[in-house]
């Protein structure tokens, strides 16, 4: 069951169920064949007005994670709830403005920005670049001296503090590539300064990590962020804004995580505390408003024994869900029209890897179709054509009925394209 909204569950008769509607409904009227996402829009819609009306009165912007799942379906949803866009490419920012993300509900993240990424993020009067090194500040005042404008900047800190998850989503600790170390702010805050006609400091930022279940580590760096930007207020900087990250944990079957709501209410009650609280919060959730509300849809090829060991093959691989072959996570698989049971067998992908597979799942009898669950983000976004296979199709539900589909470009496409390579 999710937090809030519907996504994926079960009927009285055992059936899954998605936003309402029983799967193997949604798959025959779906003109897409497995693997196949299907996404849950009224779900998310319901998390991301959870998340709001935890605020109430006070000034906030929700920045989704475009990373998280860049469909344009989603990110229509989730800003037409109120929320804004925390980008990490010009991509992503030329995606959100094509959507119609308003600029100032906008701020570009990233430790390598490119010339023209910066340069177009110049051009879009952001609410905000957030700047992860000194060095990146003085390429964007010499960027912003080109195009004789003044840049809306934030600093980016590493605030040192280690989160209990997997070290490739672990972005806070001293040994990351990503943030300003704490050391080097007297002189990051010396050459805004400096260059005050070219560099306005606007914000103080963090984001300490991914996958926290509870609000504690979030709240050491929001505490780090909250020091320097009172240290950046007494220098004389005209802060609008503290962006304490995002990172918000779900389940994924291992134990139930801290709702959104939650880690809000704590960093604004925070922020009050630290006398801030006449400041914006900025947070960056992707996971937390969109994970619970995704599923993958995977025929089974074919079962495979051997002595004790047994494997389910099915048509869905690493290049559609790369989660666990990068992160060793584990997403719960289930059969389509009934319960888990008690055999245990090994679910593989087709790709020609070992690393190509998604772990002991335990059903009650041979599937026809199953369903990896919990992967709304990171998956598809993630996904590659990896063994000259097709990226997936996409199915978007909306009050239990499908509003849009994505269909796969089919191996045809495949061909074509290297053929012109």
């Amino acid at each position: 069951m999710t937090q809030s909204g519907r996504g994926f569950e079960r009927n009285d008769q055992g059936s899954a169920t998605f936003g309402g509607v029983e799967l193997q409904r949604l798959l025959a009227k779906s003109r897409c064949s497995t693997p196949v996402y299907f996404y849950d829009l009224s779900g998310i819609e319901s998390q991301v007005r959870s998340l709001s009306e935890a605020f109430g009165s006070a000034s906030h912007l929700i920045a989704y994670a475009v990373k998280a799942n860049s469909s344009a379906s989603v990110i229509r949803t989730i800003t037409e709830a109120g929320a804004g866009v925390d980008a990490v490419s010009g991509g992503e920012l030329m995606l959100a403005r094509h959507l119609g993300v308003p600029s100032r509900k906008i701020v570009l993240s990233g430790v390598a920005k490119r010339d023209d990424e910066i340069d177009l993020a110049l051009a879009e009067d952001l609410l905000a670049l957030q700047c992860e090194s000194v060095g990146e500040l003085s390429r964007v005042a010499e960027r912003a001296k080109l195009q004789g404008t003044r840049a809306r900047v934030s600093i980016r800190i590493n605030p040192s503090v280690e989160i209990d998850s997997h070290s490739h989503i672990a972005t806070g600790h001293d040994a990351a590539k990503f943030g300003t170390a704490l050391r080097d702010l007297p002189v990051a805050f010396s050459l805004i300064a400096e260059r005050s006609t070219h560099l306005s400091l606007v914000g103080m930022s963090t984001h300490v990590g991914s996958m926290l279940k509870k609000p504690n580590a979030y709240l050491d760096s929001a505490r780090a962020v909250c020091v320097c930007a009172r240290d950046a207020l007494t220098q004389g900087h005209h802060l609008e804004y503290v962006d304490f990250g995002g990172g918000f944990g779900i389940d994924y079957g291992d134990g139930p995580a801290a709702p959104p709501a939650q880690f809000a209410t704590q960093a604004l009650a925070l922020l009050n505390e630290e006398g801030l609280g006449n400041l914006k919060l900025v947070v960056e959730p992707g996971r937390s408003l969109v994970g619970a509300f995704g599923i993958l849809v995977s025929k089974v090829i074919q079962e495979k024994s051997s002595g004790q060991r047994r494997w389910l093959m099915i048509d869905a691989g690493m290049n559609d869900l790369l989660r666990p072959a990068l992160y060793q996570a584990s997403h719960r698989i289930e059969d389509i029209d009934v319960p888990p049971g008690t055999t245990e067998y090994q679910v593989v992908g087709p790709v020609c890897e070992s690393t190509d597979d998604f772990g002991p799942h335990s059903f009650s009898r041979i599937p026809s179709y199953v369903v990896l669950r919990d992967a709304g983000v990171y998956a598809f976004t993630m996904a590659s054509e990896y063994n000259a296979r097709p990226l997936p199709a996409e199915v978007f539900v909306k009050g239990g009925v499908i509003v849009h589909e994505n269909p796969s470009p089919g191996v045809n496409a495949w061909v074509e394209s290297r053929l012109r390579a």
